[in-house]
């Protein structure tokens, strides 16, 4: 089962840090004042992390907040994707030339 606290330790294992590593890290990088006590305790389950910290951590070492959270995204299907990125200066001409376009794409997989 996945915990806060064992994501939290994972990170700093993974990056060969000890617990004052990785708060003097954190620090530089975000401009915070995270203590090694306060790594231990995340670490342990005795208290939690505010979300500017988690926030600060995912920034750090690259990792998303919700991989930190254990928290599973599922993928947006492709045709999601590019509607999300359709920009709203399109013409009502344009839109229905890239719906023809689909249209042609998906009549070639038959």
């Amino acid at each position: 089962m996945h915990s806060l606290s064992t994501a939290l330790k994972k990170i700093r294992l993974d990056n060969k840090l000890s617990q004052e590593e990785f708060a003097e890290r954190v620090n530089k990088q975000q401009g915070l004042s995270i203590t090694k006590g306060m790594v231990s305790k995340w670490e342990s389950g005795t208290i939690e992390p505010k979300t500017r910290m988690m926030k600060a951590i995912a920034e750090t070492f690259h990792v998303s907040i919700d991989g930190i959270l254990g928290l599973q995204v599922p993928d947006k299907p492709p045709i999601e994707t590019i509607a999300a990125h359709i920009d709203d200066d399109l013409t009502e001409e344009e839109l229905e030339e890239i719906k023809k376009y689909i249209q042609f794409i998906k009549s070639q997989r038959k």
